[in-house]
């Protein structure tokens, strides 16, 4: 009885730290969606889109310069047992991210010219300088990643959850002055985010100096690019298939279509946040499950409700973001009219976050059954299948292609670990559930879709029929009972 009361307490404690955890990654990621109304009353298409293919650039670079040292970091820093063995971990690992960090960003800064020459800027000068910018940014964001990692590893979510708040605040505040006060142009974002990664990790280095030495051990540089390795491709996998449709738009069409597309991106990306939240609370907990004789039917269970949330989350961000993103407040829309014609293809990109959510909820079975390599080559095959999609859709579609591409990517990629985790760790999913949730919500979502189309009434009248449909739909769930609402937040917490 006092092992299932230590075993009750130890999961309510995961999770509660897994939920802060959840709201640092959803407070880091939804700056970009409060700046927005900034970026797109400031800033012309053509800046924004050059913008993102920069910041899409420095996405895909970060990889190499961590290297998978965050996740063998963690691993060692867990592992290791006195406070001398975790203090060589951490400075080992803190001296050579620094090392490899300045020594990447050199060479990123005094070949800044080819780069953008590479790329074929509209403006040469400007992509040299933004370049230069992300070579010193690329720095600030690799080593300050390392306290936050320590942190999280010793269980200290609140620091953690604090450092990322001055993190998000630091970084609006700058923006509002460099961009609203100071009028500078669109190298102001990236100026505000090397200020809100400096500052933090200054910070960040007094909260974990117990650990800190001027210790550097090789073999303790060995274990760590050792067991790093191996994460370093799925990550450039799922990193591609989410930001090289901004590439091929740049090929095929030009850097306005570029700012209009990745300015409808960041308003659905409001769904990924759920999403990422879901995901970050989701490894931990199946990965503790694992013994657990009733892991298959708690998966089928969250399964059920993770495909009701995220449906309805398709449906209500799909019904109403449009509405949103054109109310004026004192004059100001949250993206201006020029960047409205992105606005079609939110259905789209929706839909893809959803079923790269459904992917994430099916990794537990390789995990259980030490068959990861089946990741590995979903996500392999997942990029190719992009890559194909976009070279073929872009230039036929031009925005519709690029958001299709990434849907066929990850609704391919949900697929095949479906059936493979399916063949190798069998589950019996409630599949009459499953087919009510999806059957009302395609209604409802067709229902809507005709009534824009065929329908020439006012936007308040649309916008009611829309809540009228939308709750509608909950209605009918409830009576069907294929959901407890009560149970809605086991997808991100559980309680004893």
């Amino acid at each position: 009885m006092m092992e299932q009361v230590e075993n009750k307490s130890y999961i309510k404690e995961l999770f509660s730290l897994t939920s802060i955890y959840g709201i640092s990654l959803f407070l880091n990621k939804i700056v970009s969606f409060f700046l927005l109304p900034i970026y797109t009353n400031y800033f012309q298409p053509e800046e924004l889109g050059l913008y993102n293919l920069i910041q899409s650039f420095w996405l895909f670079i970060i990889i190499f310069y961590v290297y998978g040292l965050e996740t063998s970091f963690l691993k060692f820093f867990i592992d290791g047992k006195a406070d001398e063995e975790k203090t060589k971990i951490y400075s080992t690992t803190l001296i050579l991210i620094t090392t490899t960090s300045l020594i990447f960003s050199l060479i990123l800064y005094n070949f800044s010219g080819y780069i953008a020459q590479l790329f074929s800027f509209n403006n040469t000068e400007k992509g040299i300088h933004l370049i230069k910018l992300i070579s010193i940014l690329l720095f600030f964001d690799a080593i300050s990643r390392f306290p936050l990692l320590l942190l999280r590893a010793e269980l200290k979510a609140k620091i953690y959850l604090f450092l990322t708040i001055l993190t998000l605040f630091l970084n609006i505040v700058c923006n509002i002055v460099f961009i609203m006060l100071l009028h500078y142009n669109i190298e102001s974002i990236f100026i505000s985010y090397i200020i809100s990664s400096l500052i933090p990790f200054i910070i960040g280095l007094i909260f974990t100096k117990k650990y800190l030495s001027f210790i550097i051990e090789t073999d303790v540089i060995k274990s760590l690019l050792k067991f790093g390795n191996k994460f370093i491709y799925v990550g450039i996998f799922i990193l591609i298939i989410d930001v090289s449709d901004r590439f091929f738009l740049k090929y095929f069409w030009d850097e306005r279509v570029v700012g209009v597309y990745s300015t409808s991106y960041k308003l659905a990306s409001v769904m990924n946040l759920i999403i990422s939240a879901f995901k970050f609370t989701w490894t931990p907990y199946f990965l503790h499950i694992s013994e657990n004789p009733e892991n298959k039917r708690i998966i089928s269970n969250i399964f059920t409700y993770f495909i009701f949330a995220g449906s309805f989350l398709f449906l209500f961000f799909s019904f109403f973001i449009d509405s949103i993103v054109k109310t004026e407040i004192f004059g100001i829309s949250f993206i201006t009219e020029s960047y409205r014609s992105g606005l079609s293809i939110l259905p789209i990109i929706l839909l893809s976050y959803f079923f790269s959510g459904l992917f994430a909820n099916l990794n537990a079975a390789p995990f259980f059954t030490d068959k990861t390599k089946y990741i590995f080559w979903v996500c392999f095959i997942g990029f190719i299948i992009n890559i194909l999609l976009n070279t073929i859709l872009i230039p036929l579609f031009k925005m519709y292609g690029a958001a299709y591409a990434t849907l066929g990517a990850y609704f391919s990629m949900f697929l095949m670990i479906f059936l493979v985790s399916q063949k190798i760790y069998h589950i019996e999913y409630e599949w009459t559930k499953l087919i009510k949730i999806v059957i009302v919500v395609a209604m409802t979502y067709a229902a809507e879709y005709a009534y824009e189309v065929y329908s020439g009434s006012r936007p308040l009248y649309r916008l009611l029929i829309k809540l009228s449909l939308f709750s509608l739909s909950l209605i009918i769930i409830s009576q069907l009972k294929v959901v407890a609402f009560s149970k809605i937040n086991i997808l991100f917490k559980r309680k004893n």
